[in-house]
């Protein structure tokens, strides 16, 4: 079989995202897998920085920007609660750090325009959870004062 750009040079591998065959002139190792050069440029590694930062704000985002689409939505809908809200901050961190040694692989690795998207509309989805979570304490202190002040 021959590389998929050069038809006169036989295939060494074959590209882990797209399939094709390359060859020794072509082919680029990331992590210890072969990609050809069009996959290689358009890889975005996750980085375990901006899985932390994300989930740190608004639990589960780190995980959707992992990948981890269902995971992302639990911690999102439980991050109320302490532990979960922590567990999603430090689980972020380690899952990017493993996706991004190779270690294992994203669910599905974000294309640019939504790993910018994650970036700028995290601001405006954290006023929106820490919002929510005002609302739900203020009501929470509003009974506490109401049964405290009746005899």
């Amino acid at each position: 079989m021959n590389c998929f750009l050069h038809p006169h040079t036989p295939a060494i591998a074959h590209c882990e995202d797209c399939g094709q065959p390359v060859c020794e002139v072509c082919h680029v190792r990331i992590n210890g897998k072969p990609y050809c050069e069009h996959c290689a440029v358009n890889r975005h590694p996750q980085s375990p920085l901006w899985a932390g930062v994300f989930s740190f704000f608004v639990p589960g985002l780190g995980q959707i920007y992992n990948g981890d689409w269902v995971k992302g939505v639990v911690i999102f809908l439980t991050g109320w609660l302490i532990l979960p809200w922590l567990y999603g901050v430090v689980d972020a961190v380690v899952v990017a750090q493993a996706i991004a040694q190779g270690e294992r692989e994203a669910a599905t690795v974000p294309p640019g325009y939504l790993v910018l998207g994650l970036k700028i509309g995290m601001l405006g989805l954290s006023c929106l959870y820490l919002s929510l979570m005002w609302a739900v304490v203020s009501f929470v202190l509003t009974l506490d004062g109401l049964s405290s002040a009746q005899p």
